[in-house]
């Protein structure tokens, strides 16, 4: 029976870097790109000695500027999001990664691997920017109305304050409504208007935290949706320089394959 083959060190540590690009570690990517380039070995008084070597594998392993920025980029945007600032995420994967809500590449997206009713997160695992559209701006009027709650100094606040600003998040409801209704696959579009129904169901509770439709306002909900955007931008075209991961992982794992003689 043949040994299986071990992935060789470049593999290994392209697989580090790439794992750090994703999840948006851009510093650290590029220094252990740095200090990762080349094997080291000892001189006679005992110091490492830096060898000097080239190839597809290293090439592989170094980070452009182009890659740091985009990493940064990613940063920024996840971090918008999980801040519960959507409309800055939303102008900057506008300005730099505008496919990823392009509804012109919308018909060559992936379809969503499923759509969940009741108060569960609608297609969480879509890549369609119609569904990353509506996702955003849901999570949007989740984080006004949580602005909403937040306690005020009785002076400055009057039944009059609160009657506006619950007309603002009608009006806001109501776009969303209409987004929805623009989806041409009537599951997903029945989806959404049920999805629509519970948020805007929290303006329905005197004690909207422990309602039950209290997870719209949790913070693992701001987590997915900054998750699902990132995942989007990696997958996108030009959404990230650095695209060895699978080819990677792949010839990993072909070489642990052991076949029976």
């Amino acid at each position: 029976m043949p040994t299986p083959a071990e992935p060789t060190p470049y593999q290994l540590r392209a697989l580090v870097i790439d794992y750090l690009v994703h999840y948006g570690y851009g510093s650290t990517a590029h220094v252990f790109a740095q200090t990762s380039l080349a094997p080291t070995s000892l001189d006679a008084d005992g110091d490492e000695i830096m060898q000097a070597v080239d190839g597809p594998e290293i090439s592989g392993t170094r980070l452009s500027k182009a890659a740091l920025e985009q990493v940064e980029q990613r940063q920024r945007i996840k971090n918008h999001i999980l801040a519960g600032q959507i409309s800055d995420a939303i102008e900057l994967l506008e300005r730099h990664f505008p496919a990823v809500l392009s509804s012109e590449t919308s018909s060559s997206a992936p379809k969503p691997h499923k759509s969940l009713s009741g108060t569960d997160f609608v297609a969480s695992t879509t890549l369609n920017p119609a569904h990353l559209n509506l996702n955003l701006r849901i999570l949007a009027f989740t984080e006004a109305f949580r602005a909403f709650l937040l306690p005020t100094p009785d002076s400055s606040r009057s039944p009059l304050d609160d009657n506006a600003k619950t007309e603002e998040l009608l009006a806001k409801a109501q776009k969303l409504y209409v987004l929805s209704s623009m989806l041409t696959n009537p599951i997903e579009r029945a989806a959404y208007t049920q999805e629509l129904r519970n948020v805007t169901g929290l303006l329905a509770y005197p004690d909207p935290e422990s309602s039950p439709v209290a997870k719209y306002l949790s913070h693992e909900r701001r987590e997915a949706v900054a998750n699902q955007i990132n995942t989007a931008i990696l997958c996108k075209p030009n959404g990230s320089p650095r695209n060895f991961t699978f080819g990677v992982i792949n010839t990993i794992y072909l070489n642990t394959l052991v076949i029976p003689a």
